[in-house]
C-alpha cells in the first residue's frame, strides 16, 4: 500500500459503524507532531474504515496479523503526513473558497445518494461536461448547480440524504461548522500538495516515453528490462497486459446464461441443462438470439443488450468460455458451453485479428504513466523535507493497536 495523499480521506469518515465502534475506545494521545496529538480514537476510525474498504478487495487469508502490524504502521504514519501537511498549509496561508469547500462537502453527499439518483446525478454532469468549453471542462464538475438540478427532478431523494448525511455527523458529534472546518483542512492539505507537487514535475520527454515503450514490449516479448525497481516492474507488467488485450486478437460477443452453481444437485444441473437446450432448439430454429437472451438469460446486466457482452481478449474469460468463443467464426452459434456459472449459448458477433503494438497509438498514456509516477516521488519527497524540521513523537507500540 503506497503512502499517499487519498489516505487523508480516512480523516473524513463518518459512517454510523466507526461511530458505534468509537464510542467503546478509550482515547489517549499515540502521537505528536509538532505538538499536535494524534488520537487513538483516530487511529481506530481510519482503521475500522480501511478495513471495511478491503473487505472484498483482500482474501481474508492475506489480512493476516504480518499484514494487519504493516497497514497499521502504514496508516499511522499517513496521519504523520497528514498533520505536517496541514500545519504547513496553515503556514503558508492557503486559502480555500468557499466555493471549493461546498464541493468538497457535496462529494461526501453523495456517497448517501441511493444508485437511481447516483444515475441521475451522472447524467447531469454528462450533460454539464459536454455543454462546457475545454477550458472550464478542465476546471473540473461543477458539483453544485449540479446538485441544484437534481434537487428539482429528485426531490425526495436529496432531501434524505440531506437528512442521512446530518444524522451521521450527529452520530459522530460533529457539529456542521466542524465538519466544515474539517473538509476546509482537507482541501487546504490538499491545494498545497498540488502545487508543490505540480511545480516540480516536468512534462515526460520523448525518449523517456521511448524508453518506456521498448520496456514494455521486452515485457510482452517475456524478458525483463534492466535496472528496474520492482515496483515499476508491476508496473510494466500490468501495462504490458492491458496493452496485450488491447493489440490481440478480439472477440465480440453475445451469451444466453441459465446460471446454475457448480455444486448443484443432480435435479437442479438438469433442469437448467433442459432450459439451456430448449433455448438452443428455438434459436436454431430461427428465433432471434437477441431477443431470447433479453427474456432468458440469468445475465442480466447483459440480457438488457440482448446478450451483448461487448469485445474481449483472450484471458479475459474463464477458459471454456473463451475457447468456445474464439472457436466459432462470424455469426455462428455454439452449442451449450459449461462453466462454474453455469450453461451458456455464444453467438459470435464481430473479430478482430491481433495487431502490432505502436507507440503513436499508446504515447498518451505512456507519458500519463511517467508524469504521475514523477509526480509521486516529487511527492514522497516533499513530505521527507517536511519531516527533517518536524518533532514527531510515538507514544505508543504498534502491537497495542487492536
Amino acid at each position: 500500500m503506497k503512502r499517499h495523499i487519498i489516505l487523508s480521506a480516512f480523516l473524513l469518515a463518518i459512517s454510523s459503524v466507526l461511530t458505534a465502534y468509537a464510542a467503546k475506545v478509550v482515547n489517549r494521545t499515540i502521537a505528536t507532531v509538532n505538538g499536535d496529538a494524534i488520537l487513538l480514537s483516530e487511529f481506530e476510525k481510519n482503521w475500522v474504515a480501511f478495513q471495511e474498504q478491503q473487505k472484498g478487495l483482500l482474501p481474508s487469508d492475506k489480512m493476516n496479523q504480518e499484514w494487519q502490524k504493516e497497514t497499521k504502521r502504514r496508516i499511522l504514519e499517513q496521519m504523520i503526513d497528514d498533520k505536517i501537511l496541514l500545519q504547513q498549509a496553515k503556514k503558508s496561508k492557503v486559502r480555500v473558497s468557499k466555493r471549493e469547500q461546498e464541493n468538497g462537502i457535496l462529494q461526501i453527499k453523495l456517497r448517501f445518494l441511493p444508485k437511481s439518483a447516483q444515475q441521475d446525478m451522472q447524467s447531469i454532469l454528462q450533460r454539464q461536461m459536454e455543454s462546457r468549453s475545454p477550458e472550464e471542462q478542465a476546471a473540473g464538475p461543477d458539483l453544485i448547480a449540479a446538485w441544484s438540478e437534481l434537487a428539482k427532478i429528485n426531490k425526495r431523494a436529496v432531501s434524505d440524504v440531506e437528512d442521512k448525511f446530518y444524522e451521521e455527523l450527529k452520530k459522530e458529534g460533529l457539529s456542521k461548522r466542524k465538519f466544515e472546518d474539517r473538509i476546509r483542512d482537507q482541501l487546504r492539505v490538499v491545494q498545497l500538495t498540488n502545487e508543490e507537487v505540480r511545480s516540480r514535475t516536468k512534462k515526460p520527454s520523448k525518449e523517456e516515453i521511448e524508453i518506456l515503450f521498448n520496456q514494455i514490449l521486452l515485457i510482452m516479448q517475456g524478458k525483463k528490462p534492466k535496472n528496474i525497481s520492482e515496483q515499476e516492474t508491476a508496473d510494466l507488467e500490468s501495462m504490458s497486459k492491458f496493452f496485450a488485450a488491447q493489440t490481440g486478437e478480439r472477440v465480440r460477443a453475445r451469451h444466453i446464461l441459465v446460471r446454475v452453481p457448480k455444486d448443484a444437485s443432480f435435479k437442479d444441473k438438469s433442469a437448467a441443462s433442459r432450459k439451456i437446450k430448449s433455448i438452443l432448439k428455438k434459436i436454431k430454429g430461427g428465433a432471434d438470439f437477441a431477443e431470447m437472451a433479453e427474456k432468458n438469460s440469468d445475465d442480466k446486466a447483459s440480457a438488457e443488450r440482448g446478450g451483448d457482452l461487448g469485445a474481449f481478449a483472450r484471458g479475459m474469460m474463464v477458459p471454456s468460455f473463451e475457447k468456445a468463443a474464439f472457436d466459432l467464426a462470424v455469426g455462428e452459434v455454439s452449442d451449450v458451453v459449461e462453466t462454474d456459472f453455469g450453461y451458456h449459448i455464444i453467438k459470435v458477433e464481430e473479430k478482430r485479428a491481433a495487431s502490432k503494438l505502436r507507440l503513436d497509438d499508446v504515447k498518451n498514456d505512456l507519458a500519463d504513466y511517467l508524469f504521475r509516477s514523477q509526480a509521486q516521488k516529487i511527492y514522497e519527497n516533499y513530505i521527507k523535507e517536511l519531516r527533517k524540521s518536524a518533532s514527531i513523537k510515538i507514544n505508543i507500540n504498534l502491537d497495542e493497536l487492536k
